[in-house]
């Protein structure tokens, strides 16, 4: 889950909008990963006011040839 707060960000006195989505305050998120993935290669950047969290997938097990006597 990720979770954070935005604050409120000083309005100009000449500046007016049309909409304005993005409110100030607390904010969380939860996101369902599936089970086949890297945890140990997972990664995360804030750029500009973008998450990007990057989460690879895990290699697929190889088969194993065992030989019997």
């Amino acid at each position: 889950s990720i979770s954070g707060e935005r604050q409120i960000e000083t309005e100009k006195d000449n500046v007016r909008y049309h909409r304005k989505e993005r409110e100030a305050g607390k904010f969380s998120r939860a996101i369902s990963l599936p089970g086949d993935i890297d945890p140990d290669g997972v990664s995360a950047s804030l750029n500009n006011g973008i998450l990007k969290v990057s989460v690879p997938k895990a290699e697929k097990a190889k088969p194993k040839q065992i030989t019997i006597n």
